[in-house]
Parts: structure tokens; sequence; C-alpha cells
């Protein structure tokens, strides 16, 4: 609900009229220059919030040489779940199957995937451990594909206060999750091919092996970022002319109105005509 800026009275929804019932002071015009000022600073400031975003992802995707190589490398791991990171070739006297997996053939087959019939194998005695090997390697595998992902996605925020941290957790977690899917589905093959021999053979293909090394470089790559100190440029911001900065180490940072700003103006007028005196020499 509405208040009157004067003296406080809630506004009826109904109240059209240009005047406070209250007091009667114009509502339109009632300090209407110093009300312009306080949305001038409240936008300057959200301008200046925004420019450092903007300035961080800046610097995170192509800041420098190292960022555009860590973003094309990022780029990389994504690609390679495309190659192909394993076989299984499957036969008998009516069939004879070889299928080579990679991020889009996990996909379909996990998509039409007969989950009740996958569960019930779990408890067999003979293939039981087979199939729970394999479920686990898919699920880790899938777990590599979103960190993958989610560090694409994230990217940008490489320069924020926990980007260091959370690029080199995901992508940590992105090794152990291939590492997992790896041995777990060469467990697989170990424990279903004596069961069947000679119709089931497979193996892991060197695309893991690549999503492996890919997610070790992006971690390399952070670490020497790191090293570096490669700071944000920031983009100088101003409330009215007094530096961002300096504005917000003398004021805070928050949503000012009326009654905030009335009682900061005498020591902003003041930086305001220093800054403009400083500007004016410097011209």
């Amino acid at each position: 609900m509405a208040k009157c800026p004067k003296c406080g009275k809630n506004l009826a929804i109904t109240n059209i009229k240009p005047n406070c019932p209250n007091c009667g002071v114009n509502l339109l015009y009632y300090k209407i220059e110093e009300r312009l000022e306080v949305d001038a600073i409240n936008a300057e400031i959200e301008h200046a919030k925004t420019q450092k975003r903007i300035d961080r992802v800046k610097n995170a995707t192509i800041g420098s040489p190292l960022s555009i190589v860590r973003l094309v490398l990022i780029l990389l791991i994504v690609g390679t779940f495309f190659l192909p990171l394993a076989t299984l070739h499957t036969k008998g006297p009516f069939f004879d199957d070889n299928v080579t997996f990679n991020a889009l053939e996990i996909y379909n087959k996990v998509s039409v995937m007969d989950f009740d019939g996958l569960f019930g194998m779990f408890g067999s005695p003979l293939l039981g451990t087979a199939f729970i090997c394999l479920a686990v390697s898919t699920v880790t595998i899938v777990i590599a594909v979103l960190c993958a992902l989610l560090s694409l996605i994230l990217s940008i925020l490489s320069s924020s206060p926990k980007g260091f941290a959370r690029n080199i957790s995901l992508a940590s977690i992105g090794i152990i999750a291939t590492v997992a899917s790896i041995v777990c589905y060469n467990l697989f093959i170990s424990k279903i091919t004596p069961v069947l021999p000679g119709l089931v053979e497979g193996g892991v293909g060197f695309g893991a092996y690549c999503i492996i090394a890919a997610f070790a470089l992006v971690i390399v790559i952070n670490v020497i970022i790191k090293a570096k100190g490669i700071n944000v440029k920031y983009k100088q911001c101003y409330i009215d002319t007094v530096p961002y900065e300096v504005f917000i180490e003398k004021f805070g940072l928050k949503k000012y109105d009326l009654a905030a700003v009335e009682a900061i103006k005498p020591e902003f007028d003041k930086l305001r005509d220093e800054y403009e005196a400083k500007d004016k020499k410097s011209a």
C-alpha cells in the first residue's frame, strides 16, 4: 500500500486525487527533485553492480589468452563425450550386434531401456554382479557428462570469488566419475564374459581416456590462471561524479530511500564537489 511521502499516512487504492487526504501535500510534486536524486543514485548503483558482473564474465571468457584457452578446453571436454567411449559386441546363432557407445548412443539406449528388466537382472546369481557394474558405469558416465555441461555453463563465472574452487571441483568430480565408469565397465565385461563365453565381447574406448585428459587439462589451466593472478579489469563507474567504490565505502551498499539520501547529503555533496574539482583540474 502506498504512503504519503510527507506524513506517512496509508493511501487507499481509491484515492486518485493528487493531494494527500490527511496533510494536503501534492503527492506528485512533493520533494520531486530529492526523489529524482534518490532514483538516480539507486539506478547508478544497479548499473555499477551489473557492469562488474559483465566485466567478470569478459575476464572469465575472453579477458586473456589463458582464459580463451580454458574456454576452448572446456568445449573440448564436451566434445570428447562424442568419441568412442566403449564397445559391446554380442553375437549368437541369429544375431550379431556391434555397438560403439558415446554420449548420444548412451542417451538413445537409456531412453528406451527396460528398467524393470534391468533391476530384475540385479538379483540374478550369474549375471547380477555384471549388470550392477553396468548400471554403475552408466550412472557415473552420466555424472561426468553433467560435470562437463556445468563446467561449460558456469565458465562465465570463473572470475567470481568462488569460480576457481567451482572449476576445480567440477573437473575433479568429472575425472573421478569417468575413472569409476571405466573400472565398472571393465568389471562388467570381465563378469559377463565367463558366463556367456564367445557371445559377449567389449572394452573401454579411447574416448574415455580423452575425457580424463581433458578434465585434467582444465584443472591445470585453472591452476596456472590462479597462480598468475590475472585480475579482472573493472570499468570505472560513478555515482554522480563520485567513484562507485568510494561511495560504497563511505555510505554503504543498499537501496536508498529519501530519508537515507537526506542523511548522507551533506557528505555526498562535499565528495561530489571534490571530484568535480579534480575533473576540472585534470581537464
